[in-house]
């Protein structure tokens, strides 16, 4: 199955790498992977939501949820699996950017969709379900950068995002948790 797994993953780099990448296409894809990096581009809109009170719930989960993909995925699981990058395994895959550590799962997939999670399932309970959609967008578009910059099997990218979805879940019921069982987090929420 792990075989078939890695064939699958190369396969579709093999493909991104030569017939999908261009000249247009790269500097494009190039800025996006960037706004991922350090969760930079869902740690300022955390703090955005963080300012008024109505969007503090939403900027509380996001931050959590950020916080759980630190510790759960770049911090156990990245260490535990010890998966090479696809240019170390392959040399003919070249990456775009420079990239350390391990390669499962994609830490800009998981807290992309952790924090836009986290932000669509506030937006929704605001009945701007249209809008909480564009986060996922972006989050989307993160993770096939960094298959597209060749540092991520698209196993490493779907997990992540997977693993994502689910901590922005859980980190979205334990803010509403908190704010209902608590009389002074709903104060501050």
């Amino acid at each position: 199955m792990l075989e078939l797994i890695q064939s699958t993953d190369y396969a579709i780099l093999h493909v991104l790498c030569e017939q999908v990448r261009s000249a247009v296409l790269t500097p494009v894809m190039l800025c996006i992977t960037h706004l991922g990096d350090g969760g930079a581009v869902w740690l300022v809109l955390a703090a955005l939501c963080l300012v008024r009170r109505p969007t503090r719930r939403c900027g509380v989960a996001m931050l959590l949820a950020l916080l759980l993909g630190l510790l759960v995925g770049n911090l156990a699981i990245k260490n535990l699996v010890a998966r090479p990058r696809p240019f170390e395994t392959y040399p003919e895959l070249v990456n775009l950017v420079a990239q350390g550590g391990y390669s499962f799962p994609s830490a800009h997939a998981m807290s992309s969709f952790a924090a836009a999670t986290g932000l669509f399932l506030f937006c929704r309970s605001w009945g701007r379900t249209a809008l909480g959609v564009l986060p996922l967008v972006l989050a989307a578009l993160i993770a096939f950068s960094r298959l597209y910059v060749c540092v991520h099997y698209p196993s490493d990218v779907v997990c992540g995002a997977l693993l994502g979805v689910l901590l922005g879940c859980l980190a979205t019921y334990l803010v509403k948790r908190a704010r209902q069982r608590f009389p002074r987090v709903k104060e501050l929420l």
